[in-house]
């Protein structure tokens, strides 16, 4: 059987495992299939870093998931204002990862501190007359259409 299979059945297993879990305990606010999903990367995670495990590649794509689900569920709890920040946040969400899985990057990093504190402004300047329009562009650029 091969790697993707194999991952793919055990997020299945997972799944399920943890969506009976979730019914016995009563755990209303758990989502199994992002439990599922992380489990999965954190597990290969650790073999790959002990070398039993050698896929980066479906690692990423796993922990994507699990950093767009972080994304999507901060995006739904938060204030509007604070949603000027999704840029730097999933971009942030992006670095992290490639950090673990690659390397350090410290050109990658000054970009990530930039680009916040250029969206710090932007909020901070958020209701003056000037950069109102453009912060709302940006919150909304997202909207569900």
């Amino acid at each position: 059987m091969d790697t993707i299979t194999t991952v793919l059945i055990g997020i299945v297993t997972l799944f399920f495992i943890l969506l009976v879990l979730k019914n016995i305990f009563n755990l209303k606010k758990f989502c199994a299939i992002c439990i599922s999903i992380t489990l999965v990367w954190v597990l290969l995670l650790i073999s790959y870093f002990l070398n039993i495990f050698i896929d980066k590649t479906i690692i990423a794509i796993l922990m994507g998931h699990t950093s767009l689900g972080i994304f999507y569920l901060w995006e739904k709890k938060t204030k509007e204002k604070f949603k000027v920040f999704r840029l730097p946040l999933l971009l942030t969400f992006i670095f992290a990862i490639y950090f673990i899985l690659e390397s350090f990057s410290l050109s990658s990093l000054i970009f990530i501190i930039a680009l916040w504190l250029i969206f710090l402004l932007i909020y901070l300047f958020r209701t003056n007359k000037k950069f109102k329009t453009f912060s709302t562009k940006l919150i909304e650029c997202c909207k569900k259409w």
